[in-house]
């Protein structure tokens, strides 16, 4: 996906990296969807799905880049998401 088409819907962005673009509470779990530009192309935007539990430092992540398709684990966009997301509720608290 790209960023530009992305960037106008945002909630919250850190930097030109990171773009939060809808948070919600389900019970316990907060979901967020968030975009993550990729290193080599800089046009272009990686989805990140993150799930995580509220007041835990619990988390469930899914990215659509070549390498948690690979290694399954997390991968740096999901820890970039995972921090915007840490700032984003840093505000909304305030």
């Amino acid at each position: 996906m790209l960023c530009r088409e992305v960037a106008p819907k945002v909630i919250y962005k850190l930097g030109e990296e990171v773009y939060i673009a809808s948070v919600e509470r389900r019970g316990p779990w907060i979901y967020a969807v968030c975009y993550v530009r990729y290193q080599t192309e800089r046009e272009e935007c990686y989805q990140v799905v993150l799930k995580l539990k509220a007041g835990t430092r619990y988390f469930l992540g899914r990215c659509d880049c070549r390498d948690f398709k690979y290694r399954g684990g997390p991968c740096k966009h999901i820890v970039r998401a995972k921090v915007a997301l840490r700032e984003y509720s840093k505000l909304k608290a305030k």
